[in-house]
Parts: structure tokens; C-alpha cells; sequence
């Protein structure tokens, strides 16, 4: 049995212990027990779009025996200049909280990247919207819906953003106090666990 996982740094295992991250994420305990091939293809920062652009065009989901995948904010994006590079509107000076590093600094990391932040700036602040990013929420998660059912592959999608997402489309909410979580916001080992056990109830 092969077992697809994707997400953001939610499935990667965001703010476990680096050595051992593989071993104590969700994705790793929910194949333990299944006796299961794990092919976790999460990455921190991506978007919905990476997700499903992952799923359509960069592996083939019929090799597949299950499907678990894990959408993110509906504000992040991506882009292509060369290769593919992640955007968040937390690369703007739009939003700054004390998770984030001082924006002077962030503004150097992303000149020294190549991201024109004055070009996203302006995006975040007059052409995105909530109902923008909560439509494509909805797109995303047809999207990856039907071409699972279309490939006969099982499926459990989830959300960390169900505060403000329309929950009906997810077979599970991860923003939960049930999932114990680190001061940065990602499960701790113990929320792994718990996201493994209901990942398996689900199965």
C-alpha cells in the first residue's frame, strides 16, 4: 500500500525536532500502522495552488493507493520565473506580528531571493480579497475531490484553515484545540500523534 501526503509545513513536520521530524510526523505514524509506503511531497510556505499543481502535473495520483492532503491559506500563491517560488502576503509589509521577523529584514531576504515585494504589496492590498482567496478555496478543493474520485483513489482532505473556511468541504479541521500546537503554531509531537489517530478513524 503507497499512501500520498501533501500540505505546507503542517504535514513537513513545521517545528519538530529536525532530526527526527520524519519519524514522529503524522504522515510517518498513520503508514506505521497501516504497514504502508509513506510519500510525504509537503513543503513549508506553499500554497493551494502548489498543492494541487503537485497532485496534476507532478505525480501521478492512479500510483496511489490513498490520498491525505492538507490545503493551507487561501492568500498564498506562487508564481514562475525560472523555477517555482511561494508568496504569502506575509511578504508584504501588510501584516507583521511578532512571529515574523522585523520587516526590514524580511525586505532584504526577499530582494536577495528576487521577489519584488513592492509588486506583491500592491497585489495583497488592491487585487486580492477575502472572496478572491475563498473562491479559488473552493476551486482547490473540487479540484483535488474529482481527480482523486476520477483516479479511484481514496481520499481525506484537510484544512488549517477552517477558522474561516467553509468547513463542508474537509473530512477534518486541524485549527483545533485538540491538537496540542508549538508557540510558532504547528502541531507538537503530541498533535501529530492525535492528527493520527483521527486520520485512522477516518481510514
Amino acid at each position: 500500500m503507497k499512501i500520498y501526503f501533501d500540505g505546507d509545513s503542517w504535514t513537513h513536520g513545521g517545528e519538530l525536532d529536525k532530526k527526527y521530524r520524519e519519524s514522529l510526523r503524522y504522515s510517518r505514524l498513520v503508514s506505521e500502522e497501516l504497514g504502508a509506503e509513506e510519500y510525504n511531497f509537503s513543503q513549508c510556505g506553499v500554497s493551494n495552488y502548489r498543492i494541487v499543481r503537485s497532485l496534476l502535473i507532478d505525480h501521478d495520483i492512479s500510483e496511489y493507493d490513498i490520498a491525505i492532503i492538507q490545503m493551507t491559506y487561501p492568500e498564498r500563491t506562487e508564481y514562475y520565473n525560472t523555477k517555482w517560488k511561494s508568496i504569502s502576503i506575509v511578504d508584504t509589509p501588510l501584516v507583521h506580528y511578532h512571529l515574523l521577523p522585523p520587516w526590514d529584514k524580511k525586505k532584504k531576504f526577499l530582494e536577495k531571493k528576487g521577489i519584488d515585494h513592492k509588486f506583491w504589496t500592491h497585489y495583497y492590498k488592491e487585487i486580492y480579497s477575502e472572496y478572491y482567496g475563498y473562491t479559488y478555496e473552493k476551486i482547490h478543493a473540487t479540484t483535488i475531490r474529482s481527480h482523486c474520485k476520477a483516479n479511484n483513489v481514496p481520499l481525506i482532505l484537510m484544512t488549517n484553515n477552517n477558522l474561516f473556511a467553509e468547513t463542508k468541504y474537509f473530512d477534518l479541521e486541524l485549527e483545533k484545540p485538540r491538537y496540542p500546537k508549538t508557540k510558532g503554531g504547528h502541531p507538537t509531537e503530541e498533535g501529530h500523534r492525535i492528527i493520527a489517530q483521527d486520520l485512522l478513524r477516518l481510514l
